[in-house]
C-alpha cells in the first residue's frame, strides 16, 4: 500500500517533486564533500576554454582567405597561433597569480574592486556576465549547428533542440557541483585524447613525408611584398579572430571554491594544464591546416577537412566530430559553474538582490543557475539560434575583463612592492598592452556587426548594479536602530476581513478574525450590481455569525479603489485604533500548480494597501487549507 502511495505522483507535494528531479537536500557539513576533484575541475573549466578549438583556427584561416590572402597561409597562420598561444600562456600565468591573490573566487570583479575601485570593478563584473550568457547561447548553438549540419532535417527545430540543451544543463547544475561534474567528466577527456591524438599521427605523417595536401598554395613572396600585400592591419584582424580561443582562460578563476581545499592550489593547477593542453591543441590544429592546405568553405568546418584527410571517414573521423559536438554542448557548461558565483560575489557587495547569495538545497547557488538559464534561452530565441549572428557579440566583453583584470593586478603588484615583484609586473604589464590591443580591434573590427549593442547594454547593466546598490544602502540608514521612532501601537484593534462570496473561506475567516478578540470587526465585500448585493447580502445574514457586513459600491468595476477609500474612512472612524486588514488566501489540495487559479485579486489588493502611502494599517494573510474531498 505503501508502494501504491509512493507513485501516485499526482498527490505529491512540490518539495517531493523537487527531490526527485533534484535530489535530496545536502546538510551544511556534507557541502564539503560536494567539491570537486582535479579531473573533474579540469573537465568542468575546461570546457569552454578547449571547445573555442573547433573554431579560433578557423577564423584566422577565414580572414587571410576573404581578403585574398590564400597563397600567404601557411606563412601566417602558424606565427599567429604561435603568438596566440604566447598570450594563451601569460593570460594564464596572470590568472594564476590572480588565483593565489584572490581565493575566495570572483576573478577580474575581485581582482578590479581592491585595485582599481568600484566603477571599473562593475564595468569588469558587467563584461563577465555578459560573455557567460553569450558564452552559453553560443556554444549551444554551435553545437546544434554541428547537429543538424549531419542531420539537416532537425534545422526547423534548432530553436527547440538548444532550449532542450539549456534546460538540461540547468537540472544537471541545479542536482549539485558533484553532480555535474560526474555527468560532464567523461566528453572533454575524450575530446582532448582524441585531438592531440590526431594531432600526433599528423605530425608524424608530415615526417615522414606521407601527409597529402587537399589544396595547392602558391609560393610565397618574401616578407616584405607580403606585409606589403596584406598589411599589418589584415594581420591583426587574423590574430584577433583568433584569439577567440582565449576564450574561457578565467573561468577557473571565478570558480575557486568549487575545488577541493587545498582550492586555490588546485585551481591553479587545473587552470596550468588547462592552458597547456589549449596551447598545444590549438597550434597543433593550425600547423594541420597549413600543413595540408585546409582552406574555410562552406558546409564542412576546417577540423572536419583535417580528419577527413588523415583517416578518410572511418570510425576515427566520427570520433573527432562526435567530440567536437560533444565538447561545443559542454562548453556551455562553465558559466554554470561560474555565472552563480560571480553573482553571489556581487550580492554579497550589494550590488545584485539579496536572493542571489543564497545557497540552495543542493549546494549551488540555485537562483544565479535559473537565471541564466532564462536569459540565455531569450537570447536564443531572439537571435534564432543562428550562430553567425551571435558571434560578433562575442569575445569583446572577455578581453575587456582581460585588460582589467591585468592592469589591477599591476597595480595589486605595484602596492606590495615594485622590486620584490618585477617579474609579475612585467608579465601582466604584456599581458595587459597584448589583451588592451586585441579589445580594440575586436571592438572596431565587429562595431558594425552588432558589437555595438554590448556598449548600451554594458552600461544599462552598471547602472542597474549601482541603483541596487544606492538601494540597499538608503534601506540599511532607514532601517537603522536610530534612524527613526518605532510607531506606537495602539492597544485596541480594529479589524476588516475582506470577504468575495459566503463559502468556507469566508467561515475560516470570520473564526481567525474573532480569534483577535478585536474592539470593532467587520466584513468588507465590494459589489458590481444590485442583484448581487442583494444576494451576498441575504446568504451572510445566515452565515455571518452577526459580523457587520460592509457593502461597497463600485461603479466602474474596480475592486481595488473602493476598498483603499473605505478603509481610509474606516481608519478615520476609528483613529484611536489599530487597523488589520485579513485577507483570505485559498490553499486548494492537489498540486501547487492549481494556485495559479486562485488568489490573483487578492495579491494585487495586498500590494495596493502596502504600497498606499497614507494607509496605515498591518496586512494579514489568511491561509486556507481547503480539505480533499474527492
Amino acid at each position: 500500500m505503501q508502494r501504491l502511495k509512493q507513485w501516485q505522483f499526482w498527490k505529491w507535494t512540490w518539495r517531493e517533486w523537487k527531490n526527485t528531479f533534484l535530489g535530496m537536500p545536502l546538510s551544511t557539513p556534507a557541502l564539503k564533500y560536494e567539491r570537486l576533484s582535479n579531473p573533474q575541475g579540469l573537465s568542468i573549466f575546461s570546457s569552454d576554454a578547449l571547445s573555442s578549438v573547433a573554431y579560433s583556427t578557423e577564423e584566422i584561416l577565414l580572414v587571410l582567405v576573404m581578403a585574398g590572402a590564400s597563397g600567404y597561409i601557411t606563412a601566417f597562420s602558424w606565427p599567429i597561433a604561435l603568438a596566440i598561444a604566447t598570450l594563451i600562456i601569460l593570460v594564464s600565468l596572470s590568472y594564476y597569480e590572480i588565483i593565489h591573490a584572490y581565493p575566495q573566487g570572483g576573478g577580474v570583479y575581485n581582482v578590479a574592486q581592491k585595485n582599481l575601485g568600484g566603477l571599473w570593478a562593475l564595468v569588469g563584473a558587467a563584461s563577465l556576465l555578459i560573455d557567460y550568457v553569450l558564452t552559453v547561447s553560443v556554444s549551444v548553438a554551435a553545437g546544434v549547428a554541428g547537429i543538424t549540419s549531419a542531420l539537416p532535417a532537425l534545422m526547423p527545430h534548432r530553436i527547440m533542440i538548444g532550449a532542450g540543451i539549456i534546460v538540461f544543463l540547468m537540472w544537471a547544475n541545479l542536482r549539485g557541483v558533484r553532480e555535474s561534474g560526474r555527468m560532464f567528466v567523461f566528453p572533454p577527456y575524450v575530446f582532448i585524447f582524441s585531438f592531440l591524438g590526431m594531432i600526433g599521427y599528423g605530425i608524424w605523417q608530415h615526417v615522414f613525408g606521407n601527409l597529402s595536401r587537399v589544396a595547392v598554395v602558391p609560393v610565397v613572396p618574401e616578407s616584405g611584398a607580403l606585409l606589403g600585400s596584406i598589411g599589418i592591419i589584415l594581420i591583426l584582424r587574423a590574430f584577433a579572430s583568433g584569439c577567440t580561443a582565449l576564450t574561457g582562460i578565467e573561468a577557473t578563476s571565478n570558480g575557486v571554491q568549487a575545488f577541493r581545499e587545498p582550492a586555490a592550489e588546485n585551481a591553479s593547477k587545473t587552470l596550468l594544464r588547462m592552458s597547456v593542453i589549449l596551447a598545444v591543441v590549438f597550434v597543433g590544429i593550425t600547423l594541420l591546416a597549413s600543413w595540408i592546405g585546409v582552406l574555410p568553405r562552406e558546409g564542412e568546418t576546417v577540423v572536419s577537412q583535417i580528419a577527413r584527410s588523415l583517416f578518410g571517414r572511418d570510425w576515427r573521423y566520427f570520433l573527432i566530430q562526435g567530440s567536437t559536438v560533444a565538447i561545443l554542448l559542454l562548453a556551455a557548461n562553465t558559466p554554470f559553474a561560474d555565472f552563480p558565483r560571480v553573482v553571489s560575489q556581487l550580492s554579497r557587495d550589494g550590488y545584485f538582490p539579496s536572493q542571489f547569495k543564497n545557497i540552495g538545497a543542493r549546494g549551488v547557488f540555485a537562483n544565479g543557475i535559473i537565471a541564466l538559464s532564462l536569459v540565455s534561452l531569450g537570447l536564443l530565441y531572439l537571435f534564432g539560434g543562428d550562430v553567425h549572428a551571435l558571434i560578433p557579440l562575442y569575445a569583446v566583453g572577455v578581453f575587456l575583463g582581460f585588460s582589467i583584470s591585468q592592469y589591477g593586478m599591476i597595480r595589486h603588484w605595484a602596492r606590495e612592492g615594485v622590486r620584490s615583484h618585477l617579474k609579475s609586473i612585467a608579465i601582466n604589464a604584456v599581458g595587459f598592452a597584448a589583451t588592451s590591443i586585441v579589445f580594440l580591434v575586436v571592438l572596431v573590427s565587429k562595431f558594425t556587426h552588432g558589437a555595438w549593442i554590448l556598449i548600451p547594454v554594458g552600461l544599462l547593466l552598471v547602472f542597474g548594479m549601482k541603483r541596487i546598490k544606492r538601494h540597499y544602502e538608503e534601506m540599511r540608514c532607514l532601517l537603522a536602530l536610530d534612524a527613526s521612532s518605532i510607531p506606537p501601537m495602539m492597544d485596541k484593534k480594529t479589524i476588516v476581513l475582506l470577504v468575495s462570496d459566503v463559502n468556507y473561506v469566508a467561515k475560516y475567516g470570520l473564526r481567525v478574525a474573532k480569534s483577535y478578540k478585536p474592539e470593532h470587526l467587520c466584513a468588507m465585500h465590494v459589489w458590481t450590481d444590485e442583484e448581487e448585493k442583494e444576494h451576498f447580502k441575504k446568504w451572510w445574514e445566515i452565515y455571518g455569525g452577526g459580523v457587520d457586513l460592509d457593502l461597497v459600491l463600485s461603479e466602474y468595476r474596480d475592486i481595488i479603489t473602493p476598498i483603499i477609500a473605505q478603509l481610509k474612512t474606516i481608519k478615520a472612524e476609528h483613529k484611536n485604533e489599530g487597523l488589520i486588514v485579513l485577507i483570505p488566501e485559498l490553499i486548494p489540495p492537489g498540486l501547487p500548480f492549481w494556485q495559479l487559479f486562485h488568489n490573483r485579486t487578492a495579491r494585487l489588493i495586498r500590494d495596493a494597501i502596502r504600497h498606499d502611502q497614507e494607509l496605515e494599517c498591518e496586512i494579514r494573510e489568511i491561509p486556507v487549507k481547503v480539505p480533499a474531498r474527492f
